[in-house]
């Protein structure tokens, strides 16, 4: 299984060079390549719609179909995503602990 981005998901054309990127500008999740972990970034843009962090826009992310593909607790293909993109997941795992401090 090919591990699509949360951009190729969703399809929103946020990512860079896509097709509403001159219209609504990169999301966020696609400028620092977080795109299998894009509900640890503040600002995404799902549902066309700025998001604030994940507190506030946890109710979304926990139902969003990328959330329940790639969450580390209980995602279907995290550790896939960790094998095939590494620096993502360090990126991934620095955000988290710097969170909790």
């Amino acid at each position: 299984m090919a591990l699509k981005n949360c951009w190729e998901i969703k399809k929103c054309g946020r990512e860079t060079g896509g097709t509403k990127v001159h219209e609504l500008g990169v999301c966020p999740a696609a400028q620092e390549t977080l795109g299998h972990y894009c509900w640890i970034i503040s600002g995404t843009f799902c549902g066309g719609i700025p998001q604030g962090t994940f507190a506030q826009k946890e109710a979304t992310c926990l139902s969003c179909e990328v959330y329940q593909l790639y969450d580390p607790m209980c995602g279907a293909v995290n550790i896939q995503v960790q094998a095939e993109f590494p620096e993502e997941s360090k990126k991934f795992i620095a955000r988290m602990r710097s969170l909790r401090r």
